[in-house]
């Protein structure tokens, strides 16, 4: 791939960018890094001060030539969210607080009642509606010095779009959006027990942006299947997939490394855990297969590094794996990635609702491209496609722990009797983030067509 001078200025709107340490973040950095050499000028629309969990500045230094405009913004109700958030609350299992939880929504006081529906006006679509106005201001001051060709607006949180749309409408720029996760076909977006005048109002503005759109893309095939089958055909230009990938330019493909030593079966998960994409039903397995082998307790390890919604340590010790369980803070990508290769097995935890079939987080292509074997806890669909189509390890689709004992126990005898061998990062063509970036100028160039 050879560089070449760029000539056409894409605006990219996106609230998740770093020094937010944000994994949507990842995808639009590495569309900046690469753009360039496609004939692209990156301008970048963000944030001053969003709210996260957690930061990483180092991410802006592969691209010291991205222009960046970051408008103001205030969320009042994420950053109390966010407070709340790193406290976290230990967890405790459904059952044990189901006879205190039930019937509460009847019980709620007017006053309670109240807050709940101001706290949705102030979330709806999204946490980040405030910078919509901010966004907007200093979207049209980007417009007017850079000489834009597209706008392109990646998500979630969807405001993002919001912004991007009016910009388009007001200037008369094409927009190109970037589904990183749905709106309201969201996976999760049934959990979030809207009342039926918020559900009418998210999909007013889905409909005011989606219908303005140039083109579409999303970041999965099943996501690009729900969308297609959702707009209908009502759709001004297309709608394709571009998928997550991993940067090879981060590594050495021809570097070998040891394998682990046989001292542990380890096995490693990185990422947030929240909603359902959380660690209970294995951890549950786990000790279901370690309680009936009290023997093999000595002999495994699993660490888990990221972001958690509550404090799952007094689970583990209930669950009698205190010694074999460990949860880590977050670390950035760069003290992430060499774990990977000392691990046996990456777990990767999807859940098994019907809805997340089209889910394909963004770590699993890091998964892939590292060359360990997977562990992954997922409904049938692209995650599992694709760990079958690299033979990439193993998987479990249903919630049955019986099959999750027989298989974590399938996967340690194998580790037992296969001799240590060096590991090499797998080079999948079609998760290389410069050609799927490749992929994306194409379509900025189609979509820049579309003017008027």
């Amino acid at each position: 791939m050879s560089s070449i001078s760029a000539d056409k200025t894409a605006l990219i709107v996106s609230y998740v960018f770093p020094p937010m340490a944000a994994v949507g973040g990842q995808r639009v950095v590495n569309f900046c890094k690469f753009l360039p050499h496609y004939g692209w000028t990156p301008v970048v629309l963000t944030v001053k001060n969003g709210v996260n969990t957690s930061w990483d500045p180092a991410p802006l230094k592969i691209i010291p030539e991205t222009i960046i405009y970051r408008a103001l913004t205030f969320e009042p109700v994420l950053r109390r969210e966010i407070a709340q958030f790193t406290k976290k609350e230990a967890y405790i299992p459904k059952a044990e607080t189901q006879s205190v939880n039930s019937n509460i929504e009847f019980k709620l006081s007017l006053l309670r009642r109240i807050k709940r529906f101001l706290r949705l006006f102030l979330t709806v679509p999204d946490h980040a509606i405030f910078w919509i106005p901010f966004g907007v201001l200093k979207g049209l001051k980007a417009i007017r010095r850079e000489k834009i060709s597209v706008i392109m607006s990646s998500s979630p949180p969807v405001s993002a779009h919001i912004v991007a749309s009016i910009l388009s409408r007001l200037t008369g720029i094409p927009h190109l959006l970037d589904f990183r996760d749905l709106w309201t076909l969201n996976q999760n977006y049934d959990l979030r027990n809207y009342p039926p005048i918020f559900k009418r109002y998210d999909k007013f503005w889905e409909q005011f942006v989606l219908k303005h759109a140039s083109n579409i893309m999303t970041a999965t095939p099943g996501c690009t299947q729900e969308l297609e089958g959702y707009l209908k055909g009502s759709i001004r230009g297309r709608l394709v997939t571009i998928t997550n990938g991993f940067d090879y330019n981060e590594i050495d493909l021809s570097k070998e490394f040891v394998a682990p030593e046989k001292d542990k079966f380890r096995i490693l998960y990185t990422g947030s855990l929240y909603s359902q994409f959380n660690p209970v039903f294995f951890l549950e397995g786990l000790s279901l297969w370690i309680n009936s082998n009290p023997h093999i307790e000595p002999k495994v390890q699993v660490d888990f590094y990221g972001n958690y919604d509550y404090d799952y340590n007094g689970y583990v010790e209930k669950l009698g794996l205190g010694k074999v369980v460990t949860f880590h803070k977050y670390i950035n990508r760069r003290e992430l990635l060499p774990l990977f290769t000392m691990a046996d097995y990456l777990l990767l935890l999807i859940g098994f609702r019907p809805q997340a079939r089209s889910v394909m987080p963004a770590k699993m292509y890091e998964y892939l491209a590292s060359g360990v074997k997977i562990l992954a806890l997922s409904p049938e669909g692209p995650a599992v496609e694709w760990i079958k189509k690299y033979d990439a390890g193993v998987f479990i689709c249903e919630p049955d722990q019986k099959m999750m004992v027989n298989l974590l126990q399938t996967i340690y005898d194998d580790w037992l009797k296969t001799p240590r061998r060096p590991i090499k990062y797998r080079y999948i063509e079609e998760i290389d983030r410069a050609k799927l970036t490749g992929r994306l100028a194409q379509l900025l160039n189609e979509t820049a067509g579309l003017r008027g």
